[in-house]
């Protein structure tokens, strides 16, 4: 008798722990496509705008923009939340913008449970009620904004998707065409469509494909920033500090750790709206933002340690100093018999202000300096580039995938509208094993992915400036003017009775005005900067 007790009671243990398990793997994904969304960025584009500011302006900065990043984290989670909430609610029969109508104050022990021992399939948590739709972020548009402004959100989101796309196609054909030798703009339409055709057609396929390559992608990194900053300790150029140029790595810096809330939405469908699980999923994506954190400034350090700052004429005093540069006549430059000697980069022209010019990313002139100066060190060269090569091919996967999600929630939201059901029809038939709402998301998939693939062939030369410009000023509007919008509505009017697991403390959510503030100043600086570079 004591026997079967001891084994009924190891079988309950083993049901219990088997979606404990299965649950740690889903943060643990969530925690490297997180890795996976922000790295692309930073690791391209952030080093060649420290070519004047150097190192402690870009940490001063760097460091600020972290922490807006992870208090926008609790802030869109609990916005997540309440959305899924407020579907409940809807589901149930109720109204909510006419009637408070609050949802259980909790949840008894046996729902929990349904909840918790929930279906697994590829890592994604099926919902509880099949009805609800997981939020996404045209979903939260329609919920928490007003009319015309929903619309304007939907815009920016787009532009968004398609700017960074746009520059993840134009350094990903750079990457693949250094590898093989051959131009990058041969390169360009064979990288789009066939990420492209895997995000539209295969994305069932792609998720465990995109964990996979992430945690290489975090390997590699790892090994490649340490690698790199071995060199740079064997080279050691000196690094040149200019306060007065902290603006320069600013707007690269807002991008280099954002946009993972563009992605969250398509994360967030793989729990369940569990305290325990809300409080992990929340962990896991600022374990992910501050493990990015490191490896951008590790990496722009090591960057900072090989490749000039500034052409030759500029550096030939390479002291680390704050003062403004200047330049140094060569006559006086011969009498310092302490400076290393930088002639074969001069020969070549090799500066991370020519990159930032030519808008190319900063692994080119790193990899040429490798090559060309320290040959004993050219297989650190081969590692960079796999490492960017994968680097791009998952980022543009995962922003793929997150700007997919929204198109089929858009559709899902308008499928039912009079417009929409009037060419309904000429989708039918087209093909037996997919329905009709299928194929338009697919179509307007299709269509936003040649747009990105039409401005690359345009533009091969402008990794940088969209990178810099459009795709900053995007995400900072997101951001500072559209998600405050909603963490605001969010916790008003009707929406304010709504209960919901893990609600952001009260002292951090005053905070949610220090968010606006950075990045509403990050938007008047863009247009601003913009300006006087068009007018200069």
């Amino acid at each position: 008798m004591e026997a079967d007790t001891d084994r009924l009671t190891e079988r309950r243990d083993s049901q219990d722990s088997s979606p404990r398990a299965n649950m740690y793997i889903v943060y643990i994904q969530c925690y490297f496509v997180t890795i996976a969304t922000i790295l692309g960025t930073g690791i391209l584009g952030l080093p060649v705008t420290l070519s004047h500011s150097g190192l402690y302006p870009f940490l001063v900065s760097f460091l600020i923009g972290f922490v807006i990043q992870c208090l926008l984290v609790y802030f869109f989670v609990e916005i997540l939340q309440r959305a899924y909430a407020a579907q409940e609610q809807i589901s149930k029969g109720a109204t909510l913008s006419h009637e408070h109508i609050p949802l259980q104050e909790e949840e008894d022990e046996a729902d929990e449970k349904e909840i918790t021992d929930g279906m697994l399939a590829g890592h994604v948590i099926l919902p509880k009620r099949p009805e609800i739709r997981s939020p996404d972020l045209h979903m939260l548009g329609t919920m928490f904004l007003t009319c015309g402004v929903q619309q304007a959100f939907d815009l920016i989101v787009f532009l968004h998707f398609i700017s960074i796309l746009i520059s993840y196609a134009l350094a990903g054909s750079e990457a693949y065409a250094q590898m093989f030798g051959v131009p990058h703009f041969y390169v360009i339409p064979g990288f789009v469509w066939i990420l492209t055709f895997a995000v539209v057609f295969i994305q069932t396929l792609m998720q465990p494909v995109i964990s996979l390559f992430t945690l290489v992608k975090g390997s590699l990194l790892i090994a490649t920033v340490v690698v790199t900053f071995f060199v740079g300790a064997e080279v050691s150029l000196a690094i040149r500090n200019d306060f007065n140029y902290i603006g320069a790595p600013f707007l690269m810096g807002t991008v280099a750790l954002g946009g993972v809330v563009n992605v969250m939405p398509m994360l967030y469908q793989k729990i369940s709206p569990v305290t325990t699980q809300v409080k992990h999923f929340r962990g896991a994506v600022v374990a992910g933002i501050s493990t990015c954190t490191v490896l951008n400034i590790l990496w722009c350090w090591a960057v900072l340690h090989i490749v000039p700052q500034l052409p030759c004429s500029s550096m030939s005093i390479v002291g680390n100093t704050t003062a403004s540069p200047t330049v140094t006549p060569v006559s006086v430059v011969t009498t310092v018999s302490t400076l290393p000697p930088v002639s074969p980069a001069c020969s070549q022209n090799l500066s991370l202000e020519r990159s930032a010019d030519n808008g190319e990313i900063a692994t080119l002139p790193l990899t040429e300096i490798i090559q060309t100066m320290h040959p004993e060190f050219s297989w650190v060269a081969i590692l960079v580039q796999l490492f960017i090569m994968i680097s791009i091919t998952v980022s543009y996967l995962t922003l793929g995938s997150a700007m997919h999600h929204t198109v089929v929630g858009w559709v899902e939201g308008s499928w039912n509208e009079p417009g929409f059901c009037r060419y309904a029809p000429i989708f039918e038939g087209i093909s037996k094993c997919c329905t009709p709402k299928c194929i338009c998301q697919s179509l307007i998939s299709l269509f936003i992915f040649a747009i990105v693939f039409t401005v690359a062939m345009l533009d091969p030369q402008g990794f940088v400036q969209i990178l810099d410009r459009g795709t900053s000023l995007f995400i900072n509007l997101e951001c500072g003017v559209f998600i405050f919008l909603m963490v605001r509505n969010a916790r008003s009017g009707n929406f304010s009775s709504l209960d919901i697991p893990l609600e952001t403390p009260w002292l951090l959510y005053h905070l949610h005005w220090l968010v606006a503030l950075y990045f509403t100043f990050a938007v008047g600086y863009d247009i601003v900067d913009s300006i006087y570079i068009t007018a200069t």
